[in-house]
């Protein structure tokens, strides 16, 4: 193979439903579930803006180091990266981008 292509947006591997698991999961670190209605809201803009909407929706307040730990727990989350050691865990997501990748 002498080029590859990354599509990360959902057009070859459709990631919708586990940017909501991981939205869900950082949602549920305060206090808050997130619906599927919700969710529909946050496809396309910005995780900063998508977490700072779910704060709004909350009620919730939170200070910039605070955010910034949960967009990187999303990202780990989405990914299936373990925090504690920083290695794959083999998540759906990746699974399925990396057989699409082989071919």
């Amino acid at each position: 193979m002498k080029a590859f292509i990354f599509d990360l947006d959902g057009v070859l591997v459709d990631t919708a439903k586990y940017h909501y698991i991981a939205w869900k999961t950082i949602g549920t670190s305060f206090n808050f579930n997130l619906s599927e209605t919700q969710n529909e809201g946050l496809k396309g803009i910005s995780r900063t803006d998508s977490l700072d909407l779910m704060l709004e929706w909350a009620g919730t307040e939170m200070n910039l180091e605070q955010k910034e730990v949960l967009l990187r727990q999303k990202k780990r989350t989405l990914f299936g990266i373990n925090s504690s050691n920083g290695s794959n865990r083999n998540s759906s997501w990746s699974s399925n981008y990396s057989g699409f990748c082989k071919g």
